[in-house]
């Protein structure tokens, strides 16, 4: 059993405020931590003493939103390109990301499933992967954003269960104002498996009936979804202001204002806010015009953070969960004690796998990051082992 001890760290855990101290990781869980210095008997104990030069502690990021980057898509069903996008994502602090889909065929579709699901439960130098988020393909063409309207389409129990017999779906954003759709939501509710209302045209009262078929969550707050105004709140509105809703949200300055960020801190809380990168293929790219097989071109460019199609609108992002924490902790007007659970924690518990890692508990799994002041990532630990190291 290896024993790993990290000292001197700025250590942040749910209900305490962050404390300067130690932490034991012994084989792939953290056995325990504490104020000050380790005990001179457990120092004598260890493989190896990390010296965190009083840099933050946290658990590792975890993005259940995000397509691709480097030129690779989740859509490209290729392990070779799974293998770089999740070793890409572990330079950049994530320890556990789902793979994401994008409206596409049945066909296409489940084959990027299968792919996905080869890595569950695989380890190496590279972030997790429990299961795929499939973002579609059943939306609203209304509020399709870069999505591909001719594949946008109703659900059908049918189709369904071609998608769940594919392999481990984790989360499925659906559009909630179609009968068709909340009938597929129910089938998704029993499989365990985390609903989110996203590229919807939903009004308010929409989405208050969809908390009955295991709507929990609203894809990328502010986007692809039907506006707030005074007389109907809309999907955004309905997010921010029922309680049951957690809103994924976009920090990279573009896709939503700094003070939009702000105000849904103000309506949602540390505990109900899940920051997202929904980075797609160009993300990582310098910037240039990248064409797509489909005769398509995504276009990058202010220096590789924005990335649109030929219409002018946004077609995902080329934000890092690092910077995404960085933006919206100042944009929040809040301190990282109060909002590194939005990296990490809150994403946990919306898929299910909070008992086993998103927080730096003792008995959970060693997935934990060194942050320096600035948010940069210094070192990404997966299960107790160490995956990256910045230079």
């Amino acid at each position: 059993m290896s024993k790993t001890l990290i000292q001197n760290a700025r250590i942040f855990t749910p209900g305490v405020p962050s404390f300067l101290g130690w932490l034991l990781a012994e084989d792939v869980k953290i056995a325990d931590f504490g104020e000050n210095s380790a005990p001179e008997t457990l120092c004598n104990n260890v493989d190896e003493v990390i010296n965190a030069k009083r840099q933050n502690l946290l658990p590792g990021f975890i993005d259940i939103h995000t397509h691709g980057c480097l030129g690779c898509c989740t859509m490209d069903a290729d392990p070779e390109k799974i293998l770089k996008i999740a070793s890409f994502h572990v330079t950049h602090g994530v320890t556990t990301y789902l793979p994401t889909t994008m409206t596409d065929t049945t066909e296409v579709t489940v084959r990027a499933i299968r792919c996905v699901t080869e890595f569950v439960g695989k380890r190496g130098n590279f972030a997790k992967i429990p299961g795929v988020h499939l973002e579609g393909p059943f939306f609203n063409a209304a509020k399709c954003g870069a999505q591909d309207t001719a594949n946008i389409r109703r659900a059908t129990i049918e189709e369904c269960k071609t998608f769940l017999n594919a392999g481990v779906i984790k989360r499925i954003a659906i559009a909630p104002e179609f009968p068709e759709n909340l009938k597929a939501a129910d089938l998704f509710k029993d499989e365990g498996i985390s609903i989110s209302a996203g590229h919807t045209n939903a009004v308010y009262a929409d989405m208050a009936e969809a908390l009955n078929h295991g709507f929990r969550s609203v894809t990328h707050l502010y986007n692809g979804m039907s506006s707030f105004t005074h007389r109907e709140p809309g999907a955004a509105g309905a997010a921010l202001s029922l309680d049951e809703y957690s809103c994924e949200i976009i920090c990279d300055n573009i896709h939503s204002h700094p003070a939009a960020q702000n105000i849904a801190w103000r309506c949602k809380g540390a505990e109900k806010i899940v920051l997202i990168t929904d980075m797609i293929r160009p993300s990582g790219l310098p910037d240039g015009h990248y064409p797509q097989a489909d005769g398509s071109e995504f276009i990058v460019s202010h220096n590789g953070t924005e990335l649109r199609i030929p219409s002018g609108a946004l077609a995902g992002s080329a934000l890092t969960m690092e910077r995404g924490l960085k933006n919206f902790t100042a944009n929040a007007h809040a301190s990282l004690e109060e909002t590194w659970r939005c990296s990490s924690l809150n994403a946990a518990k919306l898929i299910g796998i909070d008992h086993e890692t998103g927080s730096i508990e003792k008995g959970k799994l060693a997935d934990i990051i060194l942050l320096d002041d600035d948010f940069n990532v210094k070192r990404t630990i997966i299960e107790g082992q160490t995956v990256y190291i910045q230079d």
